[in-house]
């Protein structure tokens, strides 16, 4: 419990700081809403102008971006790239921290297994990013209702939103994974950053190819926000996938943690 205290207390204000990241980046764009719908018709034909492939990858075919929800939806795709990338980079260092600062003996020699150490170190990471979305999806929810004279489906927003922890979810785990099985990470978020951007690239591939076989290698497509407004609920066999490969790594995580031969 001591230890997931410490853990929760260190991580908690870099968890509040991308937390506000996100919240602004919504404030900043949905201040953009008015003027774009009242030109709807102008964006229609410029985005027209794109090649298909291109508004499939950007998600622009099937959302109306002169109505609320669609609007917010088109934003949202970025959220999940900043909401993915802060945890991949928590996972990453949770399970790496004490390697990088050298002060693995210290931990070490505390009358804690390696076991405990994991399970604090996870828990106290899914722990932010619960309290992360929880606070988000109030903040957005105040936001996008604030314009009272555009009505939207409270029950697609809120599963739209939903998809968000789901893919920290996938990256946290993968991100505990990664720091168990590489010798040793100098610096996170630049990991983090390409191997999150891999995964959207590959999605984005997914949209513009429409190919079914990519669809299952990369969680945003999973939750695929233009998907997820179009059809009006979250495909739940991606929840359950999602779930089962996220305990996966965060089960082998621990088993190699516990294995693994640390520099003193």
């Amino acid at each position: 419990m001591n230890i997931f205290i410490q853990e929760f207390k260190i991580s908690v204000v870099s968890a509040l700081y991308w937390t506000a990241a996100m919240t602004l980046f919504i404030l900043f764009f949905m201040l953009m809403y008015p003027p774009i719908a009242a030109q709807a018709q102008v964006m229609e034909n410029l985005l027209n102008n794109f090649p298909l492939e291109i508004r499939r990858a950007l998600g622009i075919t099937t959302m109306n971006l002169s109505e609320l929800l669609g609007f917010y939806g088109f934003i949202f795709i970025y959220v999940l790239l900043i909401g993915s990338v802060y945890a991949m980079k928590a996972g990453l260092s949770g399970l790496s921290e004490e390697i990088r600062s050298g002060s693995v003996d210290f931990l070490l020699a505390k009358p804690v297994s390696r076991l405990a150490v994991a399970t604090a170190k996870t828990s106290s990471l899914l722990t932010n990013i619960l309290i992360q979305n929880l606070l988000f999806l109030t903040a957005a929810f105040f936001i996008v209702g604030a314009y009272q004279d555009s009505s939207f489906d409270k029950s697609v927003f809120l599963q739209v939103n939903l998809s968000l922890i789901q893919s920290q979810l996938f990256f946290a785990a993968l991100g505990a994974f990664t720091a168990v099985i590489a010798h040793k990470i100098k610096s996170p978020l630049p990991i983090a950053l390409a191997i999150v951007f891999i995964f959207y690239i590959l999605q984005m591939l997914n949209d513009a190819l429409g190919d079914g076989k990519l669809l299952y290698i990369s969680p945003f497509a999973y939750f695929s926000t233009p998907r997820i407004i179009e059809q009006g609920i979250i495909e739940w066999h991606f929840v359950l996938l999602n779930l089962l490969i996220s305990t996966i790594l965060i089960s082998l995580s621990f088993c190699l943690y516990q294995r693994k031969d640390l520099p003193a």
